[in-house]
């Protein structure tokens, strides 16, 4: 299987689960990408370890490549790779992601009122 994880508000809201995970996909053989708008690879890389977060690829990219994009810059590295389940903080990444694949949203409850929503992809 191959999965796809956002790093900030995603990972960073609950390292424990996020760590377990990585490192029982990657020992499993499974594929996991990190996709993060982070332009220092090597920082991100470092960052990552401390963490305790497992993978097997590191997509990082700038915000300057992210504004020529629009929001699917995300969306054509999940395609690149193949990505079967995603993990994101952004409903407005989510939509750019290939339907096919299984999205699970990482919610910030203190910035979505989730009772005032109909639509969930409708939260700006």
């Amino acid at each position: 299987m191959n999965i796809g994880i956002d790093i900030d508000d995603t990972i960073t809201r609950n390292l424990d689960f996020f760590s377990f995970l990585t490192k029982m996909l990657v020992d499993a053989g499974h594929k996991v990408v990190i996709i993060t708008i982070r332009e220092d690879r090597v920082k991100t890389a470092n960052f990552l370890k401390e963490l305790g977060i497992s993978y097997t690829h590191l997509e990082t990219s700038s915000l300057d490549a992210e504004a020529e994009y629009g929001n699917s810059w995300k969306g054509s590295i999940c395609e690149k790779h193949n990505i079967e389940v995603f993990f994101e903080d952004k409903p407005e990444i989510i939509k750019r992601v290939n339907p096919k694949t299984l999205s699970f949203m990482a919610v910030d409850q203190q910035l979505y009122d989730l009772d005032k929503i109909a639509d969930p992809f409708n939260l700006m």
